[in-house]
């Protein structure tokens, strides 16, 4: 297994851990995160769809896929100015970029990886 390909296992299994607690607590989340807990339905079918992402995860890494490591640093690294976007646009609560930066810290590792291999994540047909 490559050091990328490491980088997003370990970036599946984060997925997977923050799924199950959303399935299987949801108000316990709520609770913590200082949310209202007004249903929860919503947290648990969420939840499922995390889980099935890691899951595909889970298995891109483990079969080494680099195209999709590339996707995947795309957008995770795209993700701070989406929220930051969301934050000043439609007024959510600045606390909230925090939900991102274990995806930002993950795509920043696998990037540093993928280089390592000499592949440029932003034109994988190239070299880094």
């Amino acid at each position: 297994m490559t050091a990328a390909a490491r980088s997003m296992l370990w970036f599946s299994l984060y997925i997977l851990a923050a799924g199950v607690p959303m399935v299987l607590a949801p108000a316990l989340i709520l609770e913590v995160l200082g949310f209202p807990n007004e249903g929860t339905d919503w947290i648990r079918f969420l939840g499922v769809v995390v889980l099935i992402v890691g899951y595909y995860y889970f298995n891109l890494a483990r079969t080494g896929v680099t195209a999709f490591f590339c996707w995947s640093v795309q957008m995770r690294i795209a993700i701070v100015p989406v929220f930051l976007a969301l934050i000043l646009v439609f007024g959510m609560r600045p606390l909230y970029i925090l939900f991102v930066v274990p995806d930002f810290l993950g795509a920043l590792w696998t990037w540093a990886m993928l280089r390592r291999e000499g592949i440029n994540p932003f034109r994988p047909g190239r070299a880094a």
